[in-house]
């Protein structure tokens, strides 16, 4: 009976012990690296899993940093170039992708699924910059295995063959999760040659990372010309970034010296009408450079110009406004606006109501005064100079995309890169449409309105902004990135500033301008009574 029990026993314990193993893991985690006297490194890892079609159903994955944070805290590139790829000593196809600071390295085919059992991998690559270089010694500090595996590791091991004629100094273990100092590994010295070895199973996302210590100079340092491809190399973010900004304001600058300049400003000399003869609806234009709408303002000074001549009757019934064609015939030539409201109305006798049952014909009369007038005068007083403006922003947009095309930017700098870009279009958007209700807004309660609206929005949208960016700060290191933020932020910023900077009224307009600055200066002052009296037309 006892005998029938220690059996039982056994057979329970063997069981369990198989069940325990019928999970995916790794057998085995070979590493064989061998140092160059340049410092290149020729690395062959072999990985023997278990699979059972569960996470390992296809191939593995194997995840590799491309970046390193020497002693400054300065971020820098190393080389990495694949050799091969086997799998069960048959090469192996394989695919890679970018990676946070890394790139992924996928082994096998996406329609071939993995027979259940050992398979057993070899990667082959070559990777450069990975020496670190002290006054006392030089050093490779290496982690074997990665950190990021979801399988336990049986054993890990790794052999590092220096330069003929190197000898190691002094050998590190440290096995554990990323930033441990485990010490369940040995390392053994062998001269030019040294091997490694974990003394206990790696659970997941646990590693075995080595340290190898030589004499200083036994590995070649960089030249002053390598260090200099180097630093490019590694700054190039910053290069592409500033050199952009550089590019776009020296542009905008010249643009803007060329055709944005304002004219001098003439002496202002009060006076009583607008300068060499122009039509109240003129005045406007000239003053507001343009129409933002359907020039509403400048439609209501040309009836009540028309209104003045005897040429139409205006009726104003609260609800709506009834605008009367005369008998009066028309002496001489209308300005150009006045002329396309009159064969609006019609002939004598006829009327046009301005109200919201008539909207369409309304919209209609605005559309063709505000086509008439810009035909008429459009580039006469002011421009714009929407060409430069249009460069500017190509420019900017092929600096930028230049960055995100050449440059090495990890997520949160791609981020940085493109939230300033929407932020502006937003910003544009926002100023532009609030900037036109507060020029708009006669009344004092409703410029208030328009202040508190832009405040309030203004407020929100940064807001939310200024969290996101601090967001991308605190949690994904990208305070490392504020250099290339303030390239890109600076980009953005010459753009909005000589977006409104840009246009500029001709000598022609300036000229005017001076004039209805005069004319302004007289209501304001000599008839600020009379503008205030009921059916002073006279002034309007």
């Amino acid at each position: 009976m006892m005998r029938i029990a220690v059996v039982l026993t056994l057979w329970v314990c063997l069981l369990a012990g198989n069940a325990a193993r019928a999970e995916e893991y790794f057998d085995r985690y070979h590493s064989d690296i061998a140092v160059a006297k340049n410092g290149t490194l020729t690395v062959t890892e072999t990985i023997r899993v278990y699979a059972e079609g569960n996470q390992i159903r296809r191939g593995i994955y194997r995840d590799f940093p491309l970046t390193f944070v020497d002693a400054g805290g300065r971020e820098r590139e190393v080389g990495f170039k694949i050799l091969s790829v086997e799998r069960d000593g048959r090469p192996e196809p394989y695919r890679t992708e970018t990676i946070r600071r890394g790139i992924r390295i996928y082994f096998g085919s996406a329609d071939v699924l993995l027979d259940p059992g050992f398979h057993q991998y070899r990667l082959t690559y070559e990777t450069t910059r990975q020496i670190r270089f002290f006054d006392t010694h030089d050093e490779l500090f290496w982690n074997v295995t990665g950190t990021e595996w979801a399988f336990p590791i049986d054993k890990a091991t790794a052999t590092v063959t220096l330069p003929e004629g190197v000898r190691a100094e002094e050998l590190t273990v440290f096995t554990g999760p990323l930033g441990a100092t485990g010490k369940d590994a040995r390392g053994e010295n062998q001269g030019n040659r040294a091997t490694f070895e974990t003394t206990r199973e790696l659970g997941p996302n646990e590693g075995l990372t080595i340290g190898v210590k030589m004499p200083a100079g036994s590995i070649d340092r960089p030249t002053a010309a390598e260090e200099r491809t180097l630093f490019l190399k590694d700054n190039r973010n910053l290069f592409l970034a500033f050199g952009g900004l550089v590019l776009v304001v020296g542009y905008y600058l010249w643009a803007w010296l060329s055709v944005g300049r304002d004219p001098a400003r003439g002496v202002i000399v009060p006076r009583w009408d607008a300068p060499e003869g122009l039509s109240p609806a003129l005045v406007n234009y000239i003053d507001e450079k343009g129409f933002g709408g359907q020039g509403w303002t400048a439609i209501s000074a040309a009836f009540l110009n028309l209104a003045v001549k005897g040429l139409v009757e205006l009726k104003d019934l609260k609800t709506s406004i009834t605008v009367t064609r005369t008998e009066k015939p028309v002496e001489g030539a209308l300005p150009t606006g006045e002329a396309t409201l009159l064969k609006t109305v019609g002939s004598a006798g006829s009327t046009f109501i301005i109200d919201k049952s008539n909207g369409k014909r309304v919209q209609t009369l605005g559309l063709d005064f505000s086509e008439a007038m810009e035909k008429e005068h459009r580039y006469k007083y002011y421009l714009a100079n929407w060409p430069q403006v249009i460069c500017g922003i190509l420019l900017s947009l092929v600096c930028l995309a230049a960055l995100l095309i050449f440059g090495s930017l990890p997520e949160e700098g791609i981020a940085l890169v493109i939230l300033p870009v929407f932020a502006s279009v937003f910003i544009s958007i926002f100023a532009l449409a609030l900037g036109q209700n507060f020029r708009r807004a006669k009344s004092l309660g409703a410029r208030i309105l328009a202040v508190v609206m832009i405040a309030f929005v203004g407020f929100v949208f940064l807001t939310v902004f200024g969290s996101i960016i601090l967001a991308l700060f605190v949690t994904s290191a990208a305070a490392g990135q504020m250099p290339l933020f303030a390239a890109v932020g600076g980009i953005v910023v010459t753009n909005l500033v000589f977006f409104f900077l840009m246009g500029a009224p001709t000598p022609l307009g300036r000229r005017m301008m001076d004039g209805i600055e005069g004319l302004r200066q007289y209501l304001t002052l000599a008839e600020k009574d009379r503008m205030n009296m009921a059916l002073s037309l006279i002034h309007i």
